[in-house]
């Protein structure tokens, strides 16, 4: 049998639901106007909450479940990575990636004409259904007018919708934006039009995911790269979208200029505590860890997604595999700073597991408000155990539980910030698409977050209490907060992050929610004559500017 045949008749990782593309931008032929019609209604602008792993990618999640189940297997792993994807450089954390992104490398000035008729099915279905109002005079808002360097970014648009009705539409704009100490000229949405009061009191949004559709040619295999059976990704894709924020301040092509202060390495940490946050940007702080960073890969290059072996709740085993073959015993686990909470199964993954993970943890708690065990989670990622305490699951605040069940159909585990307020986490992005690592260290007890640091920039970020946590269930889609550098963040007690950027020249100053299970930057923008309209001027602006 090849490999990844049992896999695929047997676990249900296989199963992906519409996350195909976060942000959707239209150029297409008036003859593929029916195709477009159906590529609207049925896929890019509508995130679910399921997922699943392709072929080459069960491949690699089985190779890593296999190796992390003995000490020499996790010993081979970790050197593996350690030489393929760190030491590689003469210091650590300072070279720049193979299979480098271009910002421009699909050129978009002689697109097609935007079908907007083709999405009227698909936004007519949004934007109704929240008990909290959007309000947008609270928002700090994009003027291009005030920008010398402001231009439009002709014949696309930006649409985002997710299976909860939000909705964010505007067009595509290109300008300086600044994040910590660097800046480049760049693509970004230019959103016009949001309903929902998860943007309240903030400015946008800052994804510092992976592309997801467009992607580079790999390099060709070698070392970790073979063993990831070549997830990266193919040649042209069918749609031109900008690349993420961080893409574009670590073009290599791109040299410093008035414009343009480009970051030398793809790769950033995010850390959180009780009260603050901050990115490191270009690697991490190693005084910010206690020891040494435990390293896996990425099991996709989509989004950062490791490979999780079990989920103990105190002695209690929640991830009670039935498969005997210890390739097959493990689920998807994505990594994301824009989820609030632990987010694992109610059902048993087709079979996979003996029973429901999140019935089997509630039968034993019994009250999520009032838990009859206060234990610890102990979270196996490929080999490593890392501690969820009560102190982090548990809300004081909303004197509730941040433990949810996935929404149906989602082929695996969220990991929130119940594990990023204790862990620093390193996401190394330098081999794209050929290989992303992922770093995993207790954070240093005596560290203060943001502080300088000679070749690590620090960023800021703020944290606020989300509208939405339920006790019960993760809401449909996984969300973004946090950001760069090394930036700070603001953090109350629950799970929204949060900040600075601008734009501009003279420079505008925003403040956005910062995800990193999203590549889209958007930022609320004033309509403008000079530029295409999409649903209402919810900020301002229209035909007069």
């Amino acid at each position: 049998m090849v490999l990844g045949q049992e896999a695929s008749a047997s676990h249900p990782s296989h199963r992906r639901g519409s996350r195909t593309s976060s942000l959707m931008t239209l150029r297409l032929p008036r003859r593929a106007a029916l195709l477009a019609a159906a590529l609207c209604a049925l896929s890019a602008p509508i995130l679910t909450g399921a997922f699943e792993l392709s072929a080459s990618e069960r491949v690699a999640a089985e190779r890593i479940a296999e190796l992390a189940q003995t000490d020499e297997g996790r010993a081979t792993l970790q050197q593996l990575l350690s030489t393929t994807a760190l030491d590689r450089d003469t210091q650590p954390l300072s070279g720049v990636g193979r299979g480098t992104l271009k910002s421009e490398a699909y050129g978009e000035e002689e697109g097609e004409e935007l079908l907007e008729e083709d999405l009227t099915g698909v936004q007519s279905k949004q934007g109704a259904g929240f008990k909290i109002a959007f309000y947008p005079k609270n928002s700090t808002v994009f003027d291009p007018m005030k920008s010398k360097s402001f231009r439009v970014v002709p014949k696309q648009m930006f649409l985002l919708g997710y299976a909860d009705n939000t909705h964010l539409k505007g067009f595509q704009s290109r300008d300086v934006v600044q994040l910590g100490d660097f800046f480049v000229d760049t693509k970004f949405g230019s959103i016009t039009d949001c309903n929902s009061p998860d943007f309240n009191n903030v400015d946008g949004i800052l994804g510092f995911g992976m592309p997801v559709q467009h992607q580079a040619a790999p390099p060709p295999p070698s070392g970790l790269g073979a063993m990831m059976g070549g997830g990266g990704g193919g040649g042209a894709p069918p749609v031109v979208l900008p690349l993420p924020l961080l893409f574009g301040l670590t073009d290599p092509t791109i040299k410093n200029s008035e414009n343009n202060h480009v970051l030398s390495r793809r790769a950033f940490s995010f850390m959180s505590t009780d009260t603050a946050a901050e990115i490191q940007l270009g690697g991490y702080d190693p005084a910010s860890v206690d020891g040494r960073m435990f390293l896996t890969p990425s099991i996709t290059m989509n989004d950062y997604v490791v490979v999780s072996l079990s989920l103990k709740f105190g002695d209690v085993e929640l991830l009670d595999f039935l498969p005997k073959n210890p390739r097959l015993r493990y689920l998807p686990a994505i990594m994301d700073s824009g989820t609030s909470c632990l987010v694992i199964p109610d059902n048993t993954m087709g079979g996979l597991l003996k029973e429901s993970p999140y019935a089997k943890w509630k039968a034993i708690v019994k009250d999520t408000h009032k838990p009859a065990k206060k234990d610890t989670f102990h979270l196996n990622i490929a080999g490593a155990v890392f501690d969820i305490d009560y102190s982090d699951w548990w809300l004081t605040l909303s004197n509730q539980s941040c433990v949810q069940k996935a929404p149906e159909g989602f082929g695996g585990i969220l990991i929130g910030d119940v594990l990023f307020r204790r862990y620093l986490v390193l996401f190394d992005l330098r081999h794209y698409p050929e290989t992303v690592v992922i770093g995993i260290g207790k954070q240093s007890a005596s560290y203060v977050p943001a502080k300088h640091h000679a070749t690590i920039a620090k960023v800021p970020a703020y944290k606020r209490k989300p509208l939405n946590i339920s006790a019960e269930a993760a809401p449909p889609r996984y969300k973004a907060p946090m950001a760069t550098d090394r930036i700070p963040i603001w953090n109350q007690e629950d799970t929204q992050y949060f900040i600075n950027i601008s734009i501009g020249n003279p420079r505008q100053k925003f403040t956005v929610i910062f995800d990193t299970g999203s590549s889209v930057f958007g930022i609320f923008t004033k309509c403008i004559p000079t530029a295409p309209s999409y649903g209402s001027c919810t900020f301002g602006g229209g035909a007069s500017g």
